[in-house]
């Protein structure tokens, strides 16, 4: 199947099969998006995790405005011109230009219609899968107690003003978790376990520090946002892996503000070496649909432990215009169609022209003949 015929038959589905059409669509759209985002990851290399961690954002972002702006804004259409004549020479099969084309598409059509629904109830479980995870937050938040260790409340204080947060934040305690978790959108909540109570003035210093810094990139919303572009793009591998590198580069960039809040790589690397030998020894958190996908503490310690670093985390006056740009550019993406356009071959007009010749005609006795044929000889 040739380029011209696989847009053809992306026209017809477009035509009668609209659903179908939007999936296909969606779907290559997104893998363009995600191919560039890994090609960008790469020219970055080893800069700034907060800016590599922007660059997936506003991927995640472009992602969700996809199929919005796709049925929002106006087609824009790309012709591309074609020979109808010399397209059936090109194919043996010269259903590519009769009706019965579009009656073989309209058969493949019909025969995926059962997988788009699955896809799309695929795409449900999913999403409810990660609000189920969201009300257990919710819940396990509503179970908390106030965790009043003086210690931590300090450090709260003086890190706040450190990193010019301004944001109500309300410290809790739980059993149900085995790690600090930060959630909210206007009101933030850092919940720590009751081995927390346990805890040296330097690790409140370093978890609160890394806390702040998932606080100050809104990074709870961003998961979410994350999150539900991979309930939509589930069958696209290269979404999982997007996600897996956003939880990493965000990860990494809260411990460079962790760092340079509390001034020392290894002290904060080997605490949080044991806080991840402790989680794996006990159940895992109640809300896995939504914090479930752990960034790779390998990743983490090699970042940390570098000895030139690279600088901090991006607070959230960066995320909004990060937002903006993925909007502005996906918008025009988005409404792109390409479309068919028969080539139309110029019309030759044919036109006689008469042309008076007079000719002189001289009798062989004539003295005229006798000259001309003596010239000829």
């Amino acid at each position: 199947m040739t380029a011209i015929s696989i847009v053809a038959a992306l026209n017809v589905l477009e035509q009668q099969h609209q659903l179908l059409h939007f999936l296909i669509d969606l779907s290559f759209k997104s893998s363009l998006i995600l191919i560039l985002a890994f090609s960008i990851q790469l020219y970055l290399g080893t800069r700034a995790a907060s800016l590599k961690s922007i660059v997936w954002m506003m991927v995640f972002a472009a992602l969700i405005f996809l199929p919005l702006f796709h049925e929002i804004f106006p087609r824009i259409s790309l012709p591309i011109n074609y020979d109808s004549t010399a397209l059936a020479v090109a194919h043996s099969n010269t259903a590519l230009v009769a009706e019965n084309f579009e009656t073989k598409i309209n058969s493949f059509a019909s025969s995926l219609f059962g997988a788009a629904l699955g896809y799309l109830l695929i795409c449900g479980l999913l999403i409810s899968y990660l609000l189920s995870g969201i009300l257990k937050v919710v819940f396990l938040t509503r179970l908390a107690k106030p965790f009043k260790h003086e210690v931590a409340q300090q450090k709260l204080q003086q890190l706040k003003q450190l990193n010019g947060v301004d944001r109500p934040i309300d410290l809790l305690v739980s059993p149900t978790i085995s790690s600090p978790l930060t959630w909210g959108i206007w009101r933030h909540k850092i919940i720590f376990p009751l081995a927390a109570n346990g805890w040296s003035a330097e690790l409140f210093e370093q978890s609160i520090s890394h806390e702040l810094g998932h606080i100050q990139r809104s990074d709870w919303i961003l998961q979410i946002l994350a999150r539900t572009a991979v309930s939509l793009y589930w069958i696209n591998p290269l979404i999982w892996l997007a996600h897996r590198n956003l939880l990493i580069e965000s990860e990494k960039a809260c411990d460079d503000v962790a760092v340079d809040n509390t001034g020392c790589a290894l002290s904060y690397a080997q605490n949080l070496l044991q806080l991840a030998t402790s989680f794996n020894s006990q159940k895992p958190l109640l809300a896995p649909a939504l914090l479930g996908v752990r960034s790779s503490l390998s990743h983490r310690i090699r970042h940390i432990l570098k000895q030139e670093r690279t600088g901090r985390s991006s607070d959230t006056s960066s995320i909004l215009p990060g937002l903006f740009w993925a909007a502005l550019v996906v918008a025009p993406f988005s409404s792109m169609s390409i479309t068919l356009q028969e080539m139309k071959l110029p019309v030759v007009q044919y036109v006689t022209i008469y042309v008076t010749i007079p000719v002189s005609f001289f009798p062989n006795n004539s003295k005229e003949f006798s000259y001309l044929m003596a010239e000829f000889q």
